[in-house]
């Protein structure tokens, strides 16, 4: 073909290069958190880094997340003033808790706050050894959860402590039995994997006992299985009953279309389901419950020592009733007067009425950081023109804005950009130490590689680097050269093989290319060699080390007859991307990525990390440095949230059928 293309298998030597990659980024952390050691203490304190875990997007966990924030802010501790608040969502997956614990645990957070049981869990398991001290809330029940709380309020860990809020099962079902004095059989599904749905349906088989219901029980291992679990039961029951149990409230929209076909309601003990179609939520104020973790937080953080705070417990009451849910239920159901008139808000055809609606506490007023003593010379290296590239150093310039800094009194930035070309990017680094450049802002892992090279000691913070240890930066978030540090995040392929499952169920080869020149394309071509390994893929790699090579090995998978094509991120295919996508629109087969520019130029998926927040993570690191705080201090970051890209046009192109959920579920969706 007159270029060099090395077709690869799961079994060959790029293996070897992944595994010593992976070894020499596994070294051992450094627990110990050092204090930043700051020139400029009497002008600037350093932010507190603290961490707020939760276990997925509900309704419920993002208003005790609000309330959290609001209770520490009371208190006078703020985001982006005293504190960097950094939040951290496992989406209900438990193997992405644990690795979250694990970095969380780290040593990179003084604090560490989380919401349910099961990130209560994780971090408790993670923290044994380190003791980083951490604040629970949103638990069920902490004494069952073993993580070793006790039944006496300060019967806990030294290093933990939190607020439990156990569900008011007894109460929910009374209240069934006063909408429906009728009622004999309830339907339960839930996940014995979950601590905190157990407690709830030990508590609803006493208390169904004690009204004479009869309960109705089917278990489920993931959401996947709620809505055959659900159809199983619900000609058998009278109501569908759901308690706290994360994995069914996942599928709650699953749950209530099941409910209806059959005309039967869905009743909760968890808030915020009535909106989705519920005809009641009893339970817990969750806002509340958040301000108050945010309250004992806060005093934590103030200096109390915490094996001298007890574990509380809180269960501040709500209850909500959805009058529109009665319509098409089997008779029986009504909502009376005397229900309605101690509902604490309700649901009509005009919308939710609130009799007390939650308002969030007004945040500190902002305290005034001081100008810098002298106007910092910034030079931002880019390696290539990207919307990815673009994206993050637009989140430099508003991550220094965050910080206070203003341009043009506190730095001068001037960005530079080598449109790929090595020689050009080598160039631009001199040109910048020769300009007396201050502190140097990478783009990209070859503008990395480059100023490490050549910058003589001159400190450099980087973002938009997949994996800084491949790079020969450090071998850990803590133990990395002196004179640099910043925020990296690589290809959630994981995350992407279920997606090519849902949308390709019949896929067996799966075609990949990647750059083997490239330190970050390498890396997190192993990822996905990984990945597509675990998911029973069979991957066909090809590498290039060209743009000209891209048309010709596009067209090789082709003729290979792949099922789809899975790009993992490089610089070389993000420049090429359109060349990629011709050739597979003309074969009709979709192209699944990670990088966010290549959706709107016809990729069908792209699972992109934020590389916005990444800047914006930078530019704070950067102003952490610029305000006399060592790089060697400041432990690398690891950015871990993506953006989910749809593009329908491309679906249509492959004859693929995308559902309402999964649309639902991005980020952004690009029509046709």
């Amino acid at each position: 073909m007159g270029h060099t293309i090395k077709r690869l298998s799961l079994g060959v030597s790029l293996i070897a290069v992944a595994s010593a990659i992976l070894l020499f980024s596994d070294a051992p952390r450094n627990p110990a958190r050092k204090p930043a050691g700051s020139s400029k203490a009497a002008a600037y304190e350093a932010p507190i880094p603290v961490a707020l875990m939760q276990m997925a997007s509900q309704p419920i966990l993002d208003e005790a997340a609000a309330g959290i924030i609001d209770g520490l802010a009371e208190n006078g501790y703020a985001d982006g003033q005293n504190l960097h608040l950094k939040r951290f969502n496992a989406e209900g997956d438990m193997a992405t808790a644990n690795a979250m614990a694990q970095e969380l645990t780290g040593g990179q957070y003084q604090y560490i706050i989380t919401l349910t049981t099961t990130s209560l869990q994780a971090v408790a398991n993670a923290n044994r050894q380190r003791h980083v001290p951490h604040i629970f809330g949103g638990v069920s029940d902490p004494t069952k959860a073993g993580v070793g709380v006790g039944q006496d309020p300060l019967d806990h860990p030294p290093y933990m402590v939190g607020i439990g809020t156990l569900q008011p099962v007894a109460q929910s079902l009374q209240m069934a039995r006063q909408l429906n004095p009728n009622l004999k059989r309830i339907g339960v599904i839930w996940n014995p994997a979950e601590i905190n749905s157990e407690i709830c349906t030990v508590l609803a088989r006493k208390a169904c006992k004690d009204l004479n219901f009869e309960l109705i029980e089917v278990t489920v291992e993931n959401t996947a299985g709620v809505k055959e679990a659900a159809a199983s039961i619900v000609d058998r029951v009278d109501t569908l009953w759901i308690g706290g149990d994360v994995t069914v409230l996942a599928a709650i929209d699953t749950v209530m279309k099941v409910a209806q076909t059959a005309r039967i309601p869905v009743c909760t003990c968890m808030p915020g389901n009535a909106s989705k179609g519920a005809l009641f939520d009893v339970g817990a104020n969750y806002y509340e419950v958040g301000r108050s973790t945010g309250k004992l937080a806060s005093r934590v953080i103030s200096g109390e020592p915490i094996a001298k705070l007890p574990v509380e417990l809180a269960i501040p009451p709500k209850l909500i009733v959805n009058t529109v849910a009665l319509k098409g239920l089997q008779e029986g159901w009504a909502i009376p007067a005397e229900v309605l008139a101690k509902a604490d808000a309700y649901i009509d055809a005009q919308g939710l009425h609130e009799k007390h609606p939650t308002k969030s506490a007004p945040p500190p007023a902002a305290k005034k950081l001081p100008p810098l003593d002298r106007t910092w010379q910034l030079r931002s290296l880019s390696y290539v023109v990207s919307p990815d590239a673009e994206e993050a150093e637009r989140g430099l310039r508003d991550g220094l804005k965050k910080a206070q800094l203003v341009e043009g009194r506190d730095y001068v930035l001037k960005p530079s950009n080598a449109l790929g070309d090595m020689s050009a990017l080598n160039g631009m680094v001199d040109a910048a130490l020769a300009d007396h450049a201050d502190l140097l802002l990478t783009v990209s892992t070859q503008a990395l590689q480059s100023c490490v090279q050549r910058s003589k000691g001159t400190p450099i913070v980087f973002t938009m680097v997949a994996n800084p240890f491949s790079a020969g930066v450090g071998t850990s978030d803590h133990a990395h050269l002196a004179n640099l540090t910043g925020c990296y995040g690589a290809n959630d392929v994981e995350a992407m093989m279920p997606i090519i499952r849902k949308l390709v169920p019949q896929a067996k080869r799966v075609g990949a290319i990647f750059a083997p020149a490239e330190v970050n394309s390498v890396f997190n071509h192993s990822l996905l060699v990984d990945a597509a390994k675990k998911a029973n893929y069979e991957l066909l790699a090809l590498g290039v080390n060209s743009s000209s090579d891209v048309s010709e090995v596009t067209q090789s998978l082709m003729a290979d007859q792949v099922d789809l094509i899975c790009l993992a991120n490089s610089n070389l295919l993000g420049s090429s991307f359109p060349t990629v996508i011709q050739a597979t629109n003309k074969a009709k087969v979709p192209v699944f990525g990670f990088f966010g520019g290549s959706a709107s130029q016809g990729a069908l998926v792209v699972l992109a990390r934020d590389y916005y927040d990444m800047g914006v993570e930078s530019g704070l690191i950067a102003a952490r440095v610029m305000r006399g705080e060592k790089t060697a201090d400041i432990p690398f970051h690891q950015a871990r949230t993506s953006k989910l890209i749809i593009n329908k046009a491309a679906a249509k192109v492959c004859g693929i059928t995308l559902s309402p959920e999964f649309l639902k579920s991005a980020d952004r969706v690009i029509e046709e």
